[in-house]
């Protein structure tokens, strides 16, 4: 018969050595962050702002002719279309999907007032739906 008193003091030993090793981080500055970085709102460039307004302004007619429903859809694949060209435009909306009304009340906000009308949404937030 083996005895175990061996098998128990390598693992009494292996479990202290880990131990041992495991706070010895403990103490002091590891030089590592403790706290992840907190990401920081993406800037929309004022060109593509000019940008997503001539493309509001563009289809506002179109979409009027189309009813509130289809022109939701037609503003979705719009808004796809713009931020596939400017992932800058795409990571911002991820980060506050309010960002595209921010930036159109400030620039076009006639614009956005008739887009508005044509989609029957009370804010560009809402007419992102699923986006």
């Amino acid at each position: 018969m083996i005895s175990t008193t061996p098998r128990r003091a390598a693992g009494f030993a292996v479990t202290l050595t880990l131990a041992v090793f495991g706070l010895t981080g403990c103490g002091g500055d590891s030089g590592y962050q403790t706290q992840p970085p907190q990401p920081t709102e993406p800037t929309i460039s004022q060109a593509s702002v000019d940008e997503l307004c001539g493309i509001l302004d563009g289809q506002k007619g179109t979409w009027k002719a189309l009813g509130p429903r289809v022109a939701r859809v037609a503003f979705t694949g719009a808004m796809t279309l713009w931020t596939v060209n400017d992932t800058v435009a795409n990571a911002a909306i991820a980060y506050n999907r309010n960002i595209v009304d921010t930036v159109t009340i400030d620039t076009c906000p006639r614009v956005r007032d008739a887009t508005l009308a044509s989609l029957d949404v009370p804010d560009l937030k809402v007419a992102l739906g699923g986006f």
